[in-house]
């Protein structure tokens, strides 16, 4: 079940309204810092959760955090409603999985409206979301969810202990052989072990335990893909978010990582990527096949609002930063060979 529509008004950096559609397969978000990006990940993210506040974190979550008087819109098989009536809130209500009650929490809470709850509920109990944060979080595993659900001013957001919780899973007998987990196998020379709670990396060759923390910090970027996909989390009709999955990664590891996104995407789960890397868009670009699904988005500000340009080929994105500043480089180097001052 893939998400088809966004459409946010006065939430956070977005002022004003803003609508944005989707391709049931790849989508990946650029811009400029400030423009919205990891935002539209957490945001989404946090809407089909049932969580959205706690994704953002802030100083003292006691304290009313401002998010405006807006809302926001979810479009797939069902929609998910989500109106601020009041300026401020303190926590996120419960909604349960099932019958759709909402529970108030707190003074001025987000007001979460839902329709179609066959749907919304099997989207949410049958089919799994997974958001990766930009930060390397398996490293710092030993007691960080005993902390986070004891003292609740412990400055991570739901996004950070999250991803936590899902590679700590059982792995999943029927993800036994997933042909992708045997590609980054063989990339990270290992696999990716939970063991007296803390990750490992078993090595193929000596079988020795790595620590994760003393790990190529690339390569726990991909031994996290292989542990979520060993535990079942990534299979038809769950959701991918990652917040730039470049991030660490020697270039000549970027094709094999976008290989490994298309294939995933062939196989059902929706993916929404945020990238500031000239190389991971040119890639997807480049290795897509006939019939793989790819849509590049460009955010950027007019004024203060946040604007989007969606294109399926990355050369024409306008604006595109990504691709500008190689040019520009480019030029300062013609200009240095011939003796030029700039």
């Amino acid at each position: 079940m893939a998400i088809n529509r966004v459409e946010i008004k006065d939430f956070l950096v977005f002022k004003g309204e803003f609508a944005l559609d989707f391709c049931p397969g790849v989508n990946i978000f650029i811009g400029g810092n400030g423009t919205g990006k990891t935002t539209l990940l957490k945001t989404m993210y946090g809407i089909i959760n049932y969580k959205l506040p706690s994704c953002f974190y802030a100083k003292n979550i006691k304290d009313n955090v401002s998010y405006g008087n807006g809302s926001i819109k979810l479009f797939y098989n069902a929609e998910i409603s989500i109106d601020f009536n009041q300026s401020t809130f303190n926590e996120a209500p419960f909604v349960h999985p099932l019958t759709g009650k909402i529970e108030k929490v707190g003074i001025g809470v987000v007001q979460y409206k839902t329709t179609g709850l066959h749907e919304t509920s099997k989207f949410s109990y049958e089919n799994q979301s997974v958001y990766i944060p930009e930060k390397d979080m398996l490293s710092h595993s030993p007691g960080m969810l005993a902390l986070k659900h004891e003292r609740s001013t412990v400055p991570f957001d739901d996004t950070l202990t999250d991803i936590i919780a899902k590679a700590q899973l059982y792995p999943k007998k029927e993800a036994f052989g997933n042909p992708l987990c045997a590609k980054i196998r063989k990339i990270i020379g290992g696999e990716v072990a939970f063991d007296n709670d803390s990750f490992v990396i078993i090595k193929d060759r000596s079988r020795n335990e790595v620590a994760f923390s003393m790990e190529a910090s690339g390569y726990r970027k991909l031994g996290l893909l292989w542990k979520l996909l060993r535990n079942g989390l990534l299979e038809s009709g769950s959701v991918l978010f990652w917040d730039e999955p470049e991030n660490s990664l020697n270039p000549e590891l970027i094709p094999k990582l976008v290989d490994i996104l298309l294939e995933l995407s062939r196989s059902g789960v929706q993916i929404f990527l945020a990238t500031h890397s000239e190389i991971l868009g040119s890639y997807f670009a480049v290795n897509r096949k006939d019939g793989d699904n790819v849509m590049f988005t460009s955010l950027y500000k007019d004024g203060e609002q946040i604007k989007a340009n969606t294109s399926d080929r990355f050369d024409l994105l306008e604006p595109n930063n990504l691709a500008e500043e190689p040019v520009k480089l480019y030029e300062k180097e013609i200009e240095r060979g011939l003796g030029g001052n700039g």
